[in-house]
């Protein structure tokens, strides 16, 4: 079942945000979104101020933010939602991605690390290494400076395997991910994108931005953490299926932020993803 994703100033600031990497969003406008989820102007304000500090936004001077450079790893890997099962590669049965953790760990740093390489599909096999198949495009260099910019400690190994044990490989194939759950959720979420797009026209532009946004950012949630199995361990066409209703989805969405925000700089990138 699809866990409810939780909305805070943060996350309604890295989310707006998100969409303008080349350009500066008015404080007025983020706080106009944040009081459609009842959060107060000084509430935002010190999101705002606790980011800036975080390095993980930038302001201009005249009340503008914008996505920090130094995260800009992160937002094009969120943004690649759109190509679906195009981020995939083909898989070799017996090529894996691992990753061995430091021992003696600080407490805070091994738990940023596993929420990490779950966020990105790994599990934890019973000998304590991560696991999953390598079957992503990015290299080797990319992934690891991907997974240390969201929360890898600096010292773990991340390595390709092969040559493990078949009866190994079949406790990690048949066990680690839970498909029966990922396709629920597919077609869990589909029922929820389908019964929103035919209600968010008949809604007031407050009540139909704030259910855009929860909802698609719930199905824009799931499609960033799915693990992208390979078909050899798991072949559906829901997940497809939920992009494609995702993008339309996205399509409403905008109609429904420019209506709110206005014709500005939020909307004037090509392709802009407005409904997380």
């Amino acid at each position: 079942m699809l866990r409810k994703r939780q909305i805070t100033p943060k996350t309604i600031i890295l989310d707006v945000l998100r969409l303008t990497r080349g350009g500066y969003c008015q404080s007025a406008k983020l706080i106009a979104v944040g009081e459609l989820f009842d959060f107060k102007a000084s509430t935002m304000r010190v999101a705002l101020t606790r980011l800036l500090t975080a390095r993980k936004i930038e302001a201009n001077g005249s009340s503008g933010y914008r996505m920090s450079s130094n995260t800009d790893l992160l937002s094009d890997y969120i943004e690649q939602w759109r190509l679906g099962d195009l981020r995939r590669g083909a898989w070799q049965k017996d090529d894996w991605l691992m990753v061995l953790l430091p021992s003696n760990p600080d407490r805070a740093i091994r738990t940023l690390s596993q929420t990490t390489l779950q966020f990105f599909g790994f599990r934890k096999a019973r000998n304590k290494v991560w696991v999953r198949p390598n079957n992503l495009l990015p290299t080797l260099n990319e992934l690891r400076a991907l997974y240390q910019l969201v929360g890898l400690e600096q010292e773990a190994l991340l390595f390709k395997a092969a040559d493990i044990p078949y009866t190994e490989q079949f406790i990690w194939e048949s066990t680690l991910w839970n498909t029966e759950n990922l396709q629920f959720t597919y077609e869990q979420q589909l029922v929820k994108l389908t019964k929103s797009t035919a209600r968010l026209n008949n809604l007031k532009i407050k009540d139909a931005l704030r259910e855009s946004f929860m909802i698609g950012g719930e199905t824009i949630n799931l499609l960033v953490k799915d693990p992208l199995l390979p078909d050899e361990m798991f072949c559906t066409p829901k997940r497809e299926e939920l992009r494609h209703a995702m993008c339309d989805y996205d399509t409403c969405g905008h109609k429904i932020w420019t209506q709110f925000m206005g014709e500005s700089t939020l909307f004037n990138v090509h392709n802009t993803r407005i409904s997380r």
